[in-house]
């Protein structure tokens, strides 16, 4: 959708395989690079970047400053860093831990295919994340708690019903100041 709105795109993501679906499936119309975003990384030129957007990755990253310090360096002042994650009450209901302030390392299995795959991911509070973002220079200008379009029911009662009764996802929007 950016790239069919006239942006100028690049792509990141830490599977070389996703990599190259993403060229194949854009070709030329958008750049795409092999980057592990909890490693260090040089990212773009300072203040060359209007918009940057994370969907469902920060979970993944242990150590958020690096990457935000990163990001809000490549921002144009004004730049927003519009992002989803999984929502912390959510994960902390969902893990079963005992202390919800916590940020810690979380696992579980995912059936995909047919074939078992473990996964794991951060699990922070929600005033880490707000603080994560202050430090590195942001300022949050919209917080949304996402509920599925009612007509998407059909796919999945079960699944509907969970997803507009209990806050599985973040979204935000932080700007560069």
């Amino acid at each position: 959708q950016l790239v069919a709105r006239g942006a100028d795109l690049t792509g990141v993501d830490v599977q070389p395989q996703m990599v190259e679906f993403a060229r194949k499936r854009l070709g030329q119309s958008a750049r795409f690079e092999v980057v592990d975003l909890a490693e260090p990384w040089s990212g773009p030129p300072p203040q060359s970047v209007d918009v940057v957007v994370a969907s469902l990755v920060l979970h993944y990253i242990e150590d958020w400053a690096p990457l935000l310090s990163t990001l809000h360096r490549c921002l144009t002042p004004g730049g927003a860093f519009v992002f989803s994650v999984h929502h912390p009450a959510a994960d902390w209901q969902w893990f079963g831990r005992p202390d919800y302030l916590t940020t810690e390392l979380v696992s579980e299995t995912w059936d995909v295919e047919g074939h078992d795959v473990d996964v794991s991911s951060y699990r922070r509070p929600l005033s880490a994340i707000f603080d994560q973002l202050r430090d590195a220079g942001f300022v949050v200008r919209d917080l949304a708690e996402p509920r599925p379009q009612p007509e998407l029911r059909f796919l999945s009662p079960q699944a509907f019903t969970e997803l507009d009764t209990k806050s599985a996802f973040l979204l935000l929007r932080a700007v560069s100041e």
